[in-house]
């Protein structure tokens, strides 16, 4: 499953007040989102401003000084996730 396709359905997840804190994956859909998500990171940048998604990357990569390139992909509102190189 591509990115693309993995944010689309976690944003179109919605949970009732019973079902919230509350989730049960599959074990094999489970180990295919742990598969995903290796080497990421999530984080959102606190401002009201919206932040450009190059820019970022591009002073990330120099604070984090990384040999390898990090893809950065936006999952909206500033938050952003960050996939390092392996």
């Amino acid at each position: 499953m591509e990115t693309e396709e993995l944010i689309r359905r976690c944003r179109a997840i919605k949970l009732s007040g019973v079902e919230e804190g509350k989730a049960t994956f599959k074990s094999k859909m489970k180990s295919k989102g742990e598969q995903i998500v290796a080497g990421c990171l999530v984080g959102k940048v606190l401002t009201n401003k919206s932040v450009n998604k190059e820019g970022l990357k591009i002073a990330l990569q120099q604070a984090w000084q990384n040999k390898r390139e990090v893809k950065v992909e936006s999952l909206g509102d500033n938050v952003f996730m960050f996939k390092f190189g392996t």
